[in-house]
């Protein structure tokens, strides 16, 4: 997933100012790509280097003078994590005439100050490059550094459900509860121990803590499981102590070495010692394993995980409460759109997809995504894409998204988010198409998957490299 940040700067640059300025950055270690090309296909065409400079002064006193397009209408610079742009605007006069701006994946560090940086490198440069151009260097040592942040898009459908969240209770509070959320649902994505975690609350709720089966026998809980439920907090192991003579329960206790700290207590129902009371292990729910299985509040938080592992800023997440019958509303700000996201636990119906529809048309976004850890019945799957179908005949297109089962949302949630991003660039970038002949937003987009394809075939033969390497010092 790629992030787009941007600044302006209200500066006209003529289009002589404009080549002396790239001159300038390329000479501060920014390669123009755009530029970079032209200049290779007029060495090219005059087989040889030595007066591509001087056909690229003819080339844009031509184009100048035809007064179509400007010669320079912009250019990108590429570096191996991120990528820089630069764009002029057409009309003189007009407000932000200069924007730049930066292109980034999640793990890129310290992009706000790689696109301050580039903003302070295009400031000298321009302040240098009027100079030589023999203008009056109007705004310099002040103005000329006046650097705006563009702000970012937002949809209306996003700004209303966060309104209408606001007026309503959150779903959950924040702080140590949401942690522990967070620690547990990468486990309560897999059915099994969804429903093995609810055998035990059911159990205790029912008084048969102790009755539950436990470790390989069928239809038990196994203890591997039971070991990452204690791991995250789910559960706790105690020690239930009951009357031998009517089997009434007396107290529960921590571990098993609390019973020599009684000493010589007796109990009160037959007079006997503790000591020989009835004592054995029962397994007890946390308080957090009512929260998220009664109002399927792990399914909001595992919806949350799925979005930031792929790149969603946590601030551009906004979840609803649930409701009583276990339904999940997330709405996800991805460069731009809206992303409504709806899930059951359970089994979607045709009366679930018509209320799904309805918070759609309130809701405005641009992409649905219905999930379902059980199945989406045909009759739902029908109603929904019937909408998304008349929908898009309409004018108003809507891109469905089906998801059956936790494990597969991330793969299909993917390739919508970076759709979403490849657009928002070629909005930000649809100044340089005509320029290149391609679209460049596309263009930039397919250079970082390439890339994170190539260092992840880096990082996959290095590690295998090291593996051989340790197994010969072995040897």
């Amino acid at each position: 997933m790629l992030f787009v940040e941007t600044r302006t700067l209200n500066r006209h640059v003529d289009g002589a100012t404009r080549t002396l300025l790239l001159e300038k950055l390329q000479g501060r270690g920014l390669a123009p790509l755009v530029r970079s090309a032209r200049l290779h296909l007029y060495e090219l065409a005059l087989s040889g280097a030595n007066r591509a400079h001087d056909m690229e002064s003819a080339v844009a006193a031509r184009t100048e003078l035809e007064g179509d397009t400007p010669y320079v209408r912009g250019d990108l610079f590429c570096a191996d994590d991120h990528a820089h742009f630069l764009i002029f605007a057409e009309g003189e006069g007009e407000r932000s005439a200069v924007r730049a701006g930066i292109v980034y994946e999640p793990d890129t560090a310290a992009p706000r100050e790689k696109l301050e940086a580039f903003c302070r490198s295009v400031s000298d440069g321009l302040a240098d490059a009027r100079g030589l151009a023999g203008t009056d260097g109007e705004g310099e040592g002040g103005g000329l550094f006046d650097w705006e942040d563009a702000g970012q898009r937002v949809p209306e459908g996003f700004r209303r459900f966060a309104a209408a969240r606001d007026e309503a209770p959150l779903f959950a509070s924040r702080g140590e509860m949401v942690e522990g959320w967070l620690r547990s649902s990468g486990l309560l994505e897999d059915g099994e121990a969804r429903r093995a975690l609810r055998r035990l609350y059911e159990a205790h709720q029912e008084g048969r803590g102790a009755a539950l089966p436990t470790g390989d026998e069928r239809d038990a809980v196994p203890e591997s499981l039971l070991g990452k439920f204690s791991e995250s907090g789910l559960i706790r192991r105690e020690i239930l102590v009951s009357c031998r003579k009517d089997g009434r329960a007396l107290f529960r206790l921590p571990s098993p070495d609390a019973l020599s700290v009684l000493g010589g207590a007796i109990c009160s129902e037959c007079g006997a010692s503790i000591a020989d009371e009835r004592a054995e292990e029962i397994i007890v729910p946390t308080s957090l394993v009512a929260t998220l299985l009664q109002d399927a509040s792990w399914l909001t938080t595992h919806l949350r995980a799925v979005l930031t592992k792929l790149g969603v800023p946590d601030s551009e997440i906004i979840a609803r409460q649930t409701t009583a019958e276990g339904d999940v509303q997330l709405m996800a700000n991805v460069a731009g759109e809206a992303f409504l996201l709806l899930a059951r636990d359970g089994d979607w119906t045709g009366a679930n997809a018509r209320r799904a529809l309805e918070e759609l048309a309130h809701a405005e976004a641009a992409h649905l995504v219905v999930v379902s850890t059980a199945k989406i019945q045909d009759d739902a799957r029908q109603r929904l894409r019937e909408y998304a179908r008349r929908r898009t005949q309409a004018g108003r297109e809507l891109e469905l998204i089906l998801v059956e089962g936790m494990e597969s949302l991330a793969a299909e949630l993917q390739p919508a988010l970076e759709r979403a991003c490849t657009r928002a660039l070629s909005a930000e970038l649809w100044q340089l198409d005509t320029t290149l002949g391609m679209d460049v937003g596309f263009m930039l987009a397919a250079r970082f998957r390439m890339m994170r394809a190539a260092g992840a075939l880096r990082d996959m033969a290095a590690s295998a490299a090291t593996a051989v390497a340790g197994s010969l010092a072995e040897v």
